[in-house]
């Protein structure tokens, strides 16, 4: 091990090395082909995945900008232990949220507070729900590991949901594209002597999840709405619809016709199904009949209008209560602690402890209206104070959580070897509901988007300055 060099500097448990500055047994077979590889030839690895993937974005007519996301291609390792924990924890809360959202059509809904809805951005009661028997056929859950006094090869971890994203999750084709550079470029032998569960087909299982949401099931016309080449997950945007078999569409491609149905215009073709990757306010805007077809049953909207409520931070703390509520079990992974500044005692709280908590506009997404306190200056804990202050409804705040590190490397020709520095990280797990009527069936992908903060920081989103990392979960 002479040619690795781990630098750690943050409190958090690091997953690759114990306590001690040796490797984890899980994760030798990545060592040695490391050291296999040598510095030279990984940062030749490094130009040739890169230009792989460029290939594939000019394939698509992509000419402009890099779209291929920015990742630290050493891989996280997970035992089937603890990914069998973390699976079984998240397809209770998929279950719950979905009882949740039918039970909020159906105006009987009791565990979420009347403020904390009343005042969710993410809901307008002046519109109709139509959600159906499953309201949501795919969930991105943010995790994150702390570790537990249960020992196993890893360490042993317990895991704790972040957020929900149920409006518009991303992570699946990217998960797909760093697996396949794994595999062909960077440890082809690694990947088949551990062994690690495929991504090979869950692409075209997400297709069938987002169809059954049409009654027209497998032969319902899928769309994929996006925004257009300005969205840093333009490339994304082709890798779903080539590998779902839809439309690619713009807003600007599409109409409705004389009988109300949604069409892409170029061929005509009516759309049974839209996956939509643009703002909800563009897209309503845009499409100002949109609504009404997706509610009238013309149409299905995946990201129905206030499905989107479960993405609510103010409405996510209740996901336990949920599960004890809605299903009579308790809850196999916990949230973080939460407080909503909507409930009048949460508020007074918040506001004593403010710099030593973290706090989050309850409609966000992609790190943004985010203050992690003790990683703040004075100043600028006091000018977000500020701006809550303005409009306390709007956010809430969980504890610090020191979870987790993972590492980020860096080849050091000069030195024949390399540096690995520890870096906060959390898992984006998908989560399924592909059965056409029956939402007991919730599917987890074996695999996460892994994403590690920038050094020093807790965001770890892409546009925060994180990186992704291929995540294999390990077979039985």
């Amino acid at each position: 091990m002479r040619s690795f060099v781990f630098e750690r500097t943050l409190p958090g448990t690091n997953e690759v090395f114990g306590p001690n500055g040796a490797p984890r047994p899980v994760y030798e077979p990545v060592f040695q082909k490391l050291e296999e590889t040598g510095p030279e030839r990984w940062v030749e690895n490094l130009r040739r995945a890169h230009g792989l993937l460029l290939k594939e974005q000019y394939a698509f007519g992509i000419r402009e900008g890099d779209k291929t996301h920015p990742t630290d291609w050493f891989p996280r390792v997970v035992p089937a232990a603890d990914w069998e924990r973390l699976e079984k924890g998240l397809v209770q809360r998929m279950l719950a949220i979905n009882e949740f959202l039918r039970r909020l059509e159906a105006g009987k809904e009791e565990v979420v507070p009347e403020e904390v809805i009343e005042t969710s951005i993410l809901y307008d009661p002046t519109l109709p729900n139509r959600f159906g028997e499953v309201p949501v056929r795919q969930v991105a859950f943010d995790v994150v590991a702390t570790e537990s006094e249960r020992g196993d090869q890893t360490g042993g971890w317990e895991y704790r949901v972040l957020e929900e994203n149920a409006k518009m999750p991303v992570g699946l084709a990217a998960m797909t594209r760093r697996r396949k550079m794994s595999r062909e470029v960077f440890f082809p032998d690694s990947l088949s002597s551990l062994p690690v569960r495929p991504l090979d087909g869950w692409l075209g299982r997400l297709g069938d999840s987002l169809r059954a949401s049409s009654p027209k099931g497998h032969e319902a016309t899928l769309a994929v709405v996006s925004s257009g080449p300005g969205d840093q997950f333009y490339l994304d945007h082709h890798i779903y619809a080539k590998e779902m078999g839809a439309i690619l569409a713009e807003t600007k491609d599409l109409t409705f016709d004389r009988d109300g149905y949604l069409v892409y215009e170029p061929t005509g073709r009516r759309i049974d199904v839209v996956y939509e990757r643009v703002d909800e306010d563009t897209l309503y805007a845009e499409l100002p009949e949109l609504i009404d077809c997706h509610v009238e049953g013309r149409v299905h909207v995946l990201f129905a209008p206030n499905s989107e409520v479960v993405d609510d931070k103010g409405v996510e703390a209740f996901v336990p209560q949920m599960i004890r509520t809605y299903l009579g079990e308790e809850p196999l992974i916990q949230n973080a602690k939460t407080w909503s500044l909507a409930v009048p005692e949460d508020h007074r709280y918040v506001m004593e402890h403010f710099g030593e908590l973290v706090v989050k506009s309850r409609g966000g997404y992609g790190g943004k209206e985010v203050m992690i306190g003790p990683e703040e200056t004075e100043e600028s804990v006091e000018r977000f104070r500020r701006m809550v202050e303005r409009n306390p409804v709007e956010y809430i705040a969980q504890e610090t959580i020191d979870f987790s590190t993972h590492v980020l490397c860096e080849a050091v020709p000069a030195n024949g070897g390399f540096t690995l520095r520890d870096s906060y990280a959390d898992y984006r797990v998908l989560a399924l509901a592909p059965d056409l009527v029956d939402p007991s069936v919730v599917e987890i992908v074996p695999g996460a988007l892994t994403r590690v903060a920038a050094p020093g920081s807790h965001l770890t989103n892409i546009s925060s300055g994180g990186k992704m990392k291929d995540t294999w979960v390990i077979e039985r």
